[in-house]
């Protein structure tokens, strides 16, 4: 069954207190200067298609992963993986919205945009675009390893992507209409889109 990834239910999932939000949030204050790493997840011996393949058209997604289940704990690790697939989108739909922001950025003379408020802005798309994920598929290998693939609507991410522009090039109105227009947010799809060679 398909389920919306409020953050208020993500927060249920903390286990009695084994885990907090900031481990999940990659953009806690003590990793704001830090680089957002990307983690390889391996694929096992016969996955299943979308595993392997891991794109769904018109989406991001990403997978989570947890080792060594005990089926009477199964609940219990199925909202581990989900809390890693989580953290998983949330890194991979930062680094596209900050490079999407960078690269126009980089297009357009004379304007200057400070990193930070970049970044701060691609914190909250990817916190917001988390909050309406749905969980797309899962797998149990058997290696005892628990796979979950959460996803979110591409369109989505590019449509707040383009109303945060106007925060961002507030100061020059002309620059955040061209970022607006339905040519770019084709372009910003596309971007979004790219596969990330298995990575999450």
């Amino acid at each position: 069954m398909k389920k919306t990834l409020l953050l208020s239910i993500i927060l249920s999932f903390v286990f009695g207190g084994c885990f907090s939000f900031q481990s999940l949030n990659p953009f806690s204050s003590k990793k704001e200067e830090k680089e957002v790493v990307k983690k390889e997840i391996e694929t096992p011996s016969n996955p299943p298609l979308w595993l392997e393949q891991r794109y769904i058209k018109n989406h991001i997604s990403a997978i989570g992963a947890t080792q060594n289940i005990e089926k009477e704990e199964l609940s219990f690790y199925k909202k581990r993986a989900l809390l890693a697939a989580g953290n998983n989108l949330l890194k991979k739909i930062y680094i596209k919205t900050v490079n999407i922001y960078k690269e126009y950025e980089q297009t357009q003379k004379g304007i200057k945009v400070f990193d930070k408020d970049i970044k701060g802005i691609s914190e909250h798309i990817s916190l917001k675009a988390l909050a309406t994920s749905k969980i797309k598929q899962t797998w149990q290998s058997e290696d005892d390893e628990l796979f979950v693939q959460i996803a979110i609507n591409t369109n989505y991410v590019a449509q707040e992507i383009q109303n945060y522009s106007k925060k961002i090039f507030k100061k020059n109105q002309a620059l955040y209409k061209n970022i607006l227009s339905n040519r770019a947010k084709q372009k910003i799809i596309e971007k979004l889109e790219e596969k990330d060679s298995g990575i999450f």
